[in-house]
């Protein structure tokens, strides 16, 4: 079929970021465009929403966005795609105003599925009512008697192209790289196993020729993302290898700056810290998948490590030489989960303030249909939870305060700023260790500016008005 706009919605995690970028790019290799918010006579459009499905309220989101999108365009193609396509492609097929549903299994050719399914059924002749759904998918109340590594999964290979995901964007800052796809771990609040499927994992040449290609192409920081990266290399190997393969790329590339995504605390080995510790692009930045530092809650939640371990493994982060503000260590908090009493929270708090980290992504506990943690008993009532995840929020803006205060008090000249994109009057980047910078500038100043790793004189501290964060607004220390 001829060539016409896209539309493309991310919902959820860094996976379905790279994904969406994948899909992006096969679509502007076959002649698509992004769609420039004006329609244009004849122009075919297809509206692709990449889903979530950790939660209940992840799988709403997913439908209202493809209702919005149907709604908007209604001569459109709906294409509903990722962890919800799925795991529950019976509920997306029969929602309104989505035409096909493509779950991650076939992910990879999503873009050949629709074209040739377009070609077969334009528009015009297209029945309203159920869905398509196309490739392998089938439903979670099959795969609930089925363990999803029993079920067909791509090869890593095939599905990782990071190569063509740059392509006509030469100058970027950073990229994502998916390292490792899948999961093993069935914690009992998460059913991301089975749309994801069992731990795969890229090898390392194959890595490492990706990261090659990204900096030959631009890009200046690469973070190094999948659904558990922890796992990387157990599916071929006798245990855990992220470490080798981080320091394989700073040892074998020119790459400028690396990070690294979630990380539980036992997967932020002894060996990661001293090649943190001793390899200054190895950005000094960690963000943990804790969820709780409750050993008792930890257990319900099927985690595999304790409050000993969170300790130990934040404390040890500490102790690594860092820039001015030290470490950044993120680390995501579900409260109100089933079983945490008032007493349980309490005690949360308190361990919270005496540890070492510097921000909480905190989420009250949503339900997901289907996991254990929705038969456990002590269900927390929502307005709980909300307050709860109130109180964590305030007490991770006084942290990140404190730290910025220091900062500025301390040290008010950084460097090593790399600059993003501008965005208005302004330029925002980020220091090695995850301080967000933003400087005034003219849009001619400020498209120089973008890929540089510049120095910055800190003027005052602010809060972002749209992320809640904080960031230090500074002017440019030119040469």
């Amino acid at each position: 079929m001829k060539s016409g706009s896209y539309i493309l919605k991310t919902l959820g995690c860094k996976a379905n970021v790279y994904d969406s970028q994948l899909i992006e790019a096969e679509l502007r290799k076959r002649g698509w465009k992004p769609w420039s918010g004006e329609p244009e006579p004849d122009d075919a459009l297809i509206c692709v929403v990449n889903s979530c499905t950790v939660t209940d309220e992840a799988d709403r989101q997913t439908r209202k966005m493809a209702s919005r999108l149907f709604r908007d365009h209604p001569e459109a193609s709906i294409v509903v795609t990722g962890c919800g396509a799925e795991v529950d492609p019976e509920r997306l097929a029969a929602s309104k105003g989505i035409h096909y549903v493509i779950g991650n299994r076939d992910k990879h050719q999503l873009v050949e599925l629709i074209l040739e399914r377009i070609a077969q059924a334009p528009q015009s002749a297209r029945s309203e009512g159920r869905a398509e759904v196309l490739g392998k998918t089938e439903g979670y109340v099959e795969m609930i008697s089925r363990h999803p590594m029993d079920r067909e999964w791509p090869l890593v290979e095939s599905v990782f192209a990071a190569p063509s995901l740059q392509e006509g964007q030469s100058g970027k800052t950073r990229a994502f790289l998916k390292i490792q796809e899948g999961c093993n771990s069935f914690c009992t609040y998460c059913v991301i196993p089975y749309g994801r499927g069992p731990s795969r994992s890229l090898r390392p040449r194959e890595v490492l020729a990706q990261v090659r290609v990204l900096v030959e192409q631009g890009v200046r920081e690469i973070v190094i993302t999948g659904t558990n990266i922890g796992d990387y290399g157990t599916d071929w190997g006798e245990k855990p290898m992220l470490d080798e393969l981080l320091a394989m790329i700073l040892g074998e590339t020119a790459l400028e700056r690396l990070r690294v995504s979630s990380l539980d605390p036992t997967e932020i080995t002894p060996a990661l810290l001293s090649l943190m510790a001793r390899e200054k692009r190895f950005c000094p930045h960690f963000h943990v998948s804790l969820q709780s530092p409750d050993t008792r809650i930890l257990r319900l939640m099927k985690r595999r490590y304790g409050f000993e371990e969170v300790r130990g493994c934040l404390e040890r982060i500490a102790s690594l030489p860092a820039p001015s503000g030290g470490v950044f260590v993120g680390m995501d908090v579900i409260t109100g989960f089933p079983g945490e009493s008032a007493q349980d929270f309490e005690k949360t708090c308190a361990t919270l303030e005496k540890l070492p980290w510097s921000r909480l992504h905190v989420f009250p506990y949503s339900e997901r249909a289907g996991t254990p943690a929705t038969r456990l008993p002590g269900t927390v009532p929502t307005e709980e939870r909300s307050q709860r995840a109130r109180r964590l929020s305030e007490l991770s803006l006084n942290r990140l305060t404190r730290i910025h205060e220091a900062v500025l008090r301390q040290n008010p000249l950084l460097d090593s700023v790399l600059l993003e994109r501008p965005s208005g009057s302004s330029i925002s980047g980020y220091t090695p260790n995850y301080l967000r910078v933003a400087l005034p500038c003219s849009s001619e100043t400020g498209a120089g500016l973008q890929n540089q790793l510049v120095a910055v004189k800190i003027k005052e501290i602010q809060i972002d008005k749209n992320s809640g964060d904080l960031l230090f607004q500074a002017e440019w220390m030119a040469d």
